[in-house]
């Protein structure tokens, strides 16, 4: 009996062992601890993912930081761009004719003079410590105009004797650099003079015509830049003569009735309420109505485009 049982037990025991063997479960474990990767392969994939991320991160990090330092560069000293809608009223003589465009323009001029008077106060009560205190922040506007008159006098004796270091050092960069570059393209050979005759028309001028300040720079939150446009009125004359003896070529020699409106910009100090001096940052042209609504479309444009209205009014 024992060795009828024994032939079937191994007989059974060899076709289950054969079942387990082709079952598909151990095929399958099979082929999971074949594929599976190693440790070794598992620490090299970590760490490529891991230089990846962080050469990314770096990369992101140095083009913020690139792009801040650039928009510093940029806004140093209260350079920029002119404030967008900056109102430079024209002279009494050019106003517009037409009553309806001659209210128009009045309006618009009264509206942006608000802006710019409104600006101008909101810093002076953020420099009040309290209601009880005086403010740490003066306009200071009475010295506006006559900084503004000394200041481009001295640019245009500096630009006629070609003086690169005073032009750099009283003018804004970007204006500066256009100054030198024309000092630069003058013939060797020639010496130009320049001379204020005299300051016309002085009951109206100098006058300040707009006067600002605006925080401009998305990644400073603690400079400010504040702007001012100067009315001036002069009769100016300029010639060009001979380096080698001292002729005045013949034809050069110009005398000019000139109203100018010069703008002068700095930075001032949200924290500390200090101001940078006035720098030079070139000169406008006095606004027109016609200019005006020109501006305002672009502005109105852009504004829209930033908000993401379209033209059928859905975003």
């Amino acid at each position: 009996m024992a060795s009828v049982v024994a032939p079937a037990w191994r007989s059974g025991a060899s076709s289950h062992l054969r079942r387990c063997a082709a079952s598909p479960l151990a095929v399958h474990a099979s082929r999971r601890y074949a594929t599976a990767p190693s440790r070794n392969r598992i620490v090299r994939e970590l760490d490529r993912a891991s230089r990846i991320s962080s050469s990314k991160m770096t990369k992101e990090q140095s083009m913020s930081q690139m792009q801040k330092l650039a928009n510093a560069e940029y806004f140093k000293d209260g350079g920029g761009p002119l404030f967008p809608g900056t109102f430079v009223a024209l002279p009494l003589s050019r106003y517009p004719r037409n009553p309806r465009e001659l209210a128009q323009y009045q309006w618009n001029r009264m509206k942006h003079w608000l802006v710019g008077a409104v600006s101008v106060l909101n810093f002076k009560l953020k420099s009040m410590p309290n209601w009880t205190t005086r403010p740490k922040w003066k306009a200071r506007r009475g010295k506006i105009a006559p900084t503004a008159k000394a200041m481009y006098r001295e640019m245009l004796e500096a630009f006629a004797e070609g003086d690169k270091v005073t032009l750099r050092k009283i003018c804004l960069s970007e204006f500066a650099k256009k100054l030198v570059a024309a000092v630069d393209r003058r013939d060797p050979k020639e010496r130009v003079r320049f001379e204020v005759v005299k300051y016309t028309k002085p009951l109206f001028y100098p006058r300040l015509v707009s006067h600002q300040i605006h925080q401009v720079n998305p990644f400073d939150k603690v400079m400010v830049t504040e702007q001012a446009v100067v009315a001036i009125s002069s009769t100016q004359q300029a010639s060009r003569h001979s380096a080698a003896t001292g002729e005045t070529i013949p034809g050069s020699l110009k005398l000019q009735d000139k109203i100018e409106y010069v703008v002068l910009s700095r930075q001032a100090n949200q924290k500390t309420f200090e101001t940078g001096p006035w720098r030079i940052w070139g000169t406008t042209s006095a606004t027109t109505l016609q200019r005006h609504l020109e501006e305002k479309a672009v502005i109105d444009r852009e504004q829209a485009r930033r908000a993401g209205i379209t033209k059928s009014g859905r975003e």
